[in-house]
């Protein structure tokens, strides 16, 4: 049972350990692979982000430079038209024509220096038309006509980009409006008033909005203020800036941290825990390509084009997550391979088991007396060698104690061979059984055997062989055996630095041991007189 229950524990500990060791091989594998796929594909999602935010951009800059370029050609066809007495029939024409060509413009007006409009073409769905003149209202309150009147000849000035309002209320359905306006100045050199394009900005929202379809997460772009004027995950935040209820709902509001960082620079990234953003600013004064002759003044600052990327999708999980969240997935991941694994291991520990079960057994038995269980002839002089050793360097002394059974033959010859083993375990175990814990006995061959008493001179040796006969005798006289146990015996003590050998010590001890035996087999009597009916108290062998 002792036997079994080492090997079980043995098992079980090959088992562990063989799975450990594989088990954690195989994981530092699969992390490595899976942080490179992650970083991969990260560096995809990243570069594909920042190219998309970048596309925006040129979208809107190139929009933008369009619509300019617009203002410009109908404020030359209001040149080409005015024949400076007021009419302006040819001017109607060319910018009814150009506003059912384009589609995209709300309104163009002539408006003059008292903010009185001259001209308005209105665009619907059913083409361009001319307002009455009783229809024609003064502006001069408007935000666009008192920024632009004091301008010099050859700047555009560029509005916010905000819902169309009348009469203070936004007009219904919202109509996204930027406002290009531009001084009107005739011929003479003498300022007439302002040109005004109203850009529907439907038409650059939508095309925001195709490019948006192909990112990985939501596209913002946000206005100076940090306002949403288009959110493609939710677009009912957009515009909240125009209603006085709803001013707290902005991008700088629900990500303080990040409009922080995109106020300090034009473009990056900003990996956080509420989520991945790819940025970059709309620098308006920067990206207009417009010639040498004109310059913008801006209303409307800088926008800003994000990228978003929500911590809850799997992007945001892949981008987001640490390396303790990689490590849960790749465990997670490899379940099937981790019970693989310990399914080898349980197989591989079962044959360690056996293995060293067997290599055991021949080191017992190449170590061991198969019948004593104490140490053979070859192991006996090894660990002798051994302490030999030890002495040469610590100067102590060691016994060594020569034993021959006597009688051994006559029990063997008149008794049997199971009675003579039973007398030689006797005599080892009563041996055993006395000397120290540090000592040891060794079966030199049949019914010789050798005690090393460590660190005893030859009277402490011989102290303990008289507790060993002792023990002998009190078998003899409480145990009816049919036999005397009996054994003779020689101590030899040698200690550090006497240079003599093994051999010799032994031989000396020998030859003490069996001045004894002629001494003792002189009056002794092995076999003892057997009283039939008496109980034999049987001797447990090792």
């Amino acid at each position: 049972m002792n036997n079994i229950t080492k090997d079980t524990k043995k098992t079980i500990i090959y088992i562990t350990g063989v799975f450990f060791v594989l088990s954690l091989v195989y994981f530092l594998i699969t992390l490595v692979i899976q942080i490179n796929i992650d970083t991969v594909q990260k560096n995809e999602i990243m570069t594909q982000e920042e190219q998309l935010v970048d596309v925006e951009k040129t979208i809107v800059a190139n929009n933008v430079n369009r619509l300019v370029t617009d203002l410009l050609y109908v404020t030359d066809a209001l040149k080409l038209g005015d024949n400076a007495r007021g009419d302006y029939s040819d001017v109607e024409d060319h910018w009814l024509a150009f506003s059912n060509r384009k589609m995209i413009y709300d309104q163009i007006r002539f408006i003059d220096v008292d903010g009185n409009e001259v001209i308005r073409v209105n665009y619907a769905d059913t083409g361009a038309t001319l307002v009455d003149s009783d229809d024609l209202q003064n502006k001069a309150d408007r935000y666009y006509f008192t920024e632009t009147i004091d301008l010099d000849d050859n700047q555009i000035y560029v509005s916010k980009l905000d819902l169309n309002m009348e009469n203070n209320q936004i007009v219904q359905p919202i109509k996204p409006m930027i406002r290009l306006v531009t001084p009107y100045y005739d011929t003479n050199g003498q300022l007439e008033g302002i040109v005004v394009l109203n850009y529907s900005a439907v038409d650059m929202l939508s095309q925001v909005g195709k490019i948006s379809s192909t990112s990985q997460g939501n596209i913002f772009m946000l206005n100076a203020d940090g306002y949403w004027l288009y959110n493609s995950c939710d677009g009912s935040k957009a515009w909240s800036f125009m209603y006085d209820n709803r001013q707290d709902e902005s991008f700088k509001n629900d990500f303080p941290d990040i409009w922080q960082t995109i106020q300090t620079k034009e473009n990056g990234s900003q990996i956080s825990d509420a989520g991945v953003f790819n940025y970059t600013k709309i620098l308006t004064d920067d990206e207009f390509a417009l010639d040498s002759d004109h310059s913008l003044v801006l209303g409307l600052g800088d926008w800003t084009i994000i990228s978003y990327i929500s911590p809850d999708t799997e992007d945001g999980k892949l981008l987001t997550g640490s390396l303790f969240d990689t490590v849960l997935l790749v465990l997670k991941n490899n379940l099937f391979a981790y019970f693989l694994i310990f399914t080898l291991a349980a197989f591989l520990g079962v044959l360690l088991t056996i293995s060293k079960a067997k290599n055991d057994e021949i080191k017992y038995y190449s170590e061991y007396d198969t019948m004593t269980g104490i140490y053979n002839r070859r192991t006996g002089f090894e660990k002798l060698a051994q302490l030999y050793k030890n002495t040469e360097k610590n100067k102590s002394e060691i016994s060594v104690c020569f034993i021959d059974i006597n009688g051994l033959k006559d029990v063997n010859d008149y008794l049997g061979h199971d009675v003579g083993d039973e007398l030689i375990l006797t005599i080892t175990n009563g041996i055993r059984n006395m000397i120290r814990e540090n000592d040891f006995v060794a079966r030199l061959g049949g019914d010789e055997f050798l005690i090393i008493f460590e660190g005893l001179d030859e009277s402490g040796a011989e102290a303990i062989w008289q507790r060993i006969v002792e023990e002998f005798e009190h078998i003899n006289e409480t145990q009816n055996r049919r036999y005397q146990i009996s054994a003779s015996h020689g101590i030899e003590t040698f200690s550090g630095g006497t240079n003599e050998y093994i051999d010799t010590i032994i031989n000396q001890a020998d030859a003490k041991m069996y001045r004894e035996k002629k001494s003792i087999k002189k009056g002794l009597k092995i076999i003892r007189d057997f009283k039939p009916g008496a109980e034999i108290e049987p001797v447990i062998k090792n």
